[in-house]
């Protein structure tokens, strides 16, 4: 025989221990990341610049202005111009500059904000404790799958109804996959992170560094009351490095908040173990023996 029970309901069901063997999680997407108060420090034995290549560009122009001051009621002249006499540039090739040290290189960064990342995690073993889960509902249950028998009684059916349940336990269940929606986190802050420091044997960087520089020039001329002439020379530097290499550096940071919006999570929970399953009531509305 067989016990049909077409409804079950159990209003709380502790559960002790949870054990994933194997979570897979992601890919995980991120609607943004924001990161305030970062320092960085850097510390390398020497850097090196590779084919270095300094380019000397000087601009000038000459502005000219006359003044005639005359009796009251009468404007005075003025007149003034500036002409562009053009520029002309060098170039001095440097070759390879040796850095010796660089030394206790600190930066402090306010804030960094990031959008649209997607990263994957890997796989790994989660355990949960102390779970709760209330208002569990059946329905179809057959108890025991393979029927039972009672010697000596015989019945052609049975039903009841209205049979109450105090306590069960289950000393273990399995769940070979578990999955479903990706997991909405609107707003997840982390603080306090410190990142240890690091050894970076070398840096190198194989893309062109251009690092232009505007200098303050002088501005020569001469002031003979009734015309003004000067001449402006506007200096620039354009250094162009085609290889920066950095040896035996040292790295430590240091984030103060770091807060993610809108993070999506996708999961996959393979293996999943329920131990000491502990459940309080169960209400059972009717049943067919058959």
């Amino acid at each position: 025989m067989q016990l049909k029970v077409p409804q079950l309901t159990v209003k709380q069901a502790g559960l002790q221990t949870i054990s994933i063997g194997q979570l897979g999680i992601g890919p995980i997407s991120v609607g943004s990341l924001a990161l305030s108060n970062i320092g960085f420090t850097l510390n390398a034995a020497h850097a090196l610049l590779q084919d270095v290549n300094v380019t000397v560009t000087i601009k000038i122009t000459v502005e000219w202005h006359i003044h005639i001051g005359l009796p009251d009621g009468i404007p005075d002249i003025n007149i003034g111009d500036t002409y562009d006499l053009g520029s002309f540039d060098f170039s001095l090739p440097v070759g390879n500059i040796t850095i010796p040290s660089l030394s206790n290189l600190k930066f402090d960064i306010p804030s960094v904000t990031a959008q649209n990342l997607s990263l994957n995690a890997s796989p790994l073993g989660v355990q949960l404790t102390n779970v709760a889960a209330d208002n569990i509902h059946a329905s179809g249950a057959v108890l025991p799958q393979n029927g039972f028998t009672i010697a000596g009684l015989a019945l052609g059916s049975l039903s009841g109804g209205g049979i109450g349940v105090p306590a069960a336990t289950v000393g273990q269940a399995t769940i070979q996959h578990l999955h479903g929606d990706p997991a909405k986190i609107p707003s997840l802050a982390l603080g306090g992170l410190q990142l240890p420091a690091v050894q970076i044997p070398s840096i190198v960087s194989r893309i062109p560094l251009s690092i232009p520089a505007d200098l303050q020039g002088p501005s020569p001329g001469f002031d003979a009351g009734i015309l003004k002439l000067a001449i402006h020379i506007y200096p620039s530097v354009l250094m162009r490095i085609e290889h920066l290499q950095i040896m035996a550096a040292t790295a430590d940071a240091s984030v103060g908040q770091a807060v993610l919006h809108d993070v999506t999570l996708p999961y996959d929970a393979l293996n999943l173990t329920l131990s000491q399953i502990g459940i309080d009531t169960i209400d059972i509305p009717g049943f067919t023996l058959a």
